[in-house]
């Protein structure tokens, strides 16, 4: 996909995320995509699992806003950075929001494929993230591993 394809399928992304549409975010991804943030070790897979994980940024963090300073194209990648700034007003991984807003630098890795976005990894400094937010930083942490926790029976 050339640069300019993916510029505008990136920007339809971002305008579908600040309008909180997740019916129009969904459909900037490939059916098999996945959101994978790596502070918390969560990766969910499968446009259910990405779905429900915007589902959840949206509810603890419903100003969430990334500002993107630049973005680079590789052969079929876009990357993105800058700051992320949002307000804890509802529960993250069940630990109950503080009503503070952070800001903290971020980078966005969004491998293309086909005419559509195959995922996103997502990077950012929890512990930073977690220290303007006041939120405990240990309880966000142990949430995230009972998150990734298999299910009681499931197969490894």
């Amino acid at each position: 996909m050339d640069h300019d394809t993916m510029l505008h399928l990136f920007r339809r992304h971002r305008d579908a995320e600040a309008a909180r549409d997740i019916d129009a975010i969904m459909a900037t991804f490939v059916d098999d995509c996945y959101l994978d943030t790596v502070a918390l070790g969560l990766r969910r897979d499968g446009q259910a699992g990405a779905r429900a994980a915007y589902r959840s940024y949206f509810t603890a963090f419903p100003d969430l806003a990334p500002e993107d300073d630049a973005l680079a194209f590789g052969h079929d990648t876009v990357v993105t950075w800058g700051t992320l700034r949002g307000t804890s007003n509802g529960d993250w991984l069940g630990i109950p929001p503080s009503g503070r807003s952070f800001a903290v630098r971020f980078v966005n890795v969004a491998p293309v494929r086909g005419a559509l976005m195959a995922g996103e990894s997502i990077y950012f400094d929890l512990a930073t993230l977690c220290e303007q937010a006041d939120l405990p930083l240990d309880a966000i942490r142990e949430a995230a591993a009972r998150a990734r926790a298999p299910a009681p029976g499931a197969l490894e």
